[in-house]
């Protein structure tokens, strides 16, 4: 009886110092979840101040590619201008109606413009100013009649 006496008396020691203090854990517990309710609640702050900046550079590198972008095009439309008034001023067709990217084929619709409205040249004419009055014909006696229905 003695040795179940022993036996049951470590069987008792081991339980008291195996049975944890949940109290203390519990507390233990609790403080380290504060603690990383404030470092997540630190974290949440930088976390908005970084989407803030990226969303604010963002913005401005959407602003420069677009302003880039503008700017391209409007060399590219002061370079056409240039181009086409230099090919208006050499094959004498207006700026406006010249079509193309490069002087070379601005150059050729030119010359198709030109050879689809070329102007026909204008009936030549002896003497401009002067007509025949016809003093060698029989129209003498119609103007006589002309004469005698005037007066």
């Amino acid at each position: 009886m003695a040795e179940e006496q022993t036996g049951t008396a470590e069987v008792d020691e081991t339980t008291e110092t195996e049975e944890p203090d949940y109290k203390a854990l519990y507390e233990a517990e609790k403080a380290h979840s504060r603690k990383w309710e404030k470092q997540a609640k630190a974290n949440k702050g930088a976390a908005t101040a970084l989407n803030e900046a990226t969303e604010a550079k963002k913005s401005a590198d959407e602003k420069i590619a677009e302003l880039e972008k503008r700017l391209d095009a409007k060399e590219k439309a002061e370079s056409r201008a240039k181009t086409a008034a230099k090919v208006a001023q050499e094959k004498g067709v207006p700026a406006e109606l010249i079509v193309g990217e490069d002087e070379e084929s601005m150059a050729a619709w030119c010359d198709k413009m030109l050879a689809a409205f070329k102007t026909k040249p204008a009936p030549r004419v002896e003497k401009p100013g002067s007509f025949d009055k016809g003093g060698k014909g029989g129209d003498e006696a119609l103007r006589d009649f002309a004469k005698r229905l005037l007066k």
